[in-house]
C-alpha cells in the first residue's frame, strides 16, 4: 500500500479499555485548537514532548470519536508508561498525514 492510499487512515492506539484512531484531520485539528488555543503552539509543545500537549492531542483524537469525553477523563487514562507508545503513534500518524513531496522538473 502506498502512503497516498493511507491519507484517510490513522494509527490505532489503546486508551484504557478502548481503542481509538489517531489521525490528523480537520476534526482533530479543530479539537486541538479549541483545547490549546493556538495550533502552532500545540505542535511546538508536542515537538518539545510537553505532557500537556500530548494529553491535548490524545484528547482531540478521542473527542473526534466520543463527543462526551472530557479532557480530565482522558488525562486520568493516560499513564506515564504509555508515553513512549503514544509518541510513536503520534509520529506515525504525522507521517501518514503528511502530503507526499513530488519534485517537478525545472521550468514547470
Amino acid at each position: 500500500m502506498k502512503a497516498s492510499e493511507l491519507k484517510n487512515k490513522g494509527v490505532r492506539f489503546k486508551l484504557g479499555n478502548t481503542e481509538y484512531e489517531l489521525k490528523f484531520d480537520m476534526n482533530t485539528f479543530c479539537e486541538l485548537e479549541d483545547v490549546y488555543g493556538d495550533i502552532n503552539q500545540a505542535f511546538e509543545d508536542l515537538q518539545n514532548k510537553k505532557i500537556k500537549a500530548i494529553r491535548a492531542l490524545i484528547y482531540s483524537a478521542v473527542k473526534a470519536e466520543n463527543e462526551s469525553v472530557t479532557l480530565k477523563e482522558v488525562g486520568k487514562l493516560l499513564i506515564l508508561q504509555d508515553m513512549e507508545k503514544l509518541g510513536t503513534a503520534i509520529n506515525e500518524a504525522l507521517n501518514i498525514s503528511m502530503p507526499e513531496v513530488t519534485e517537478e522538473p525545472p521550468g514547470e
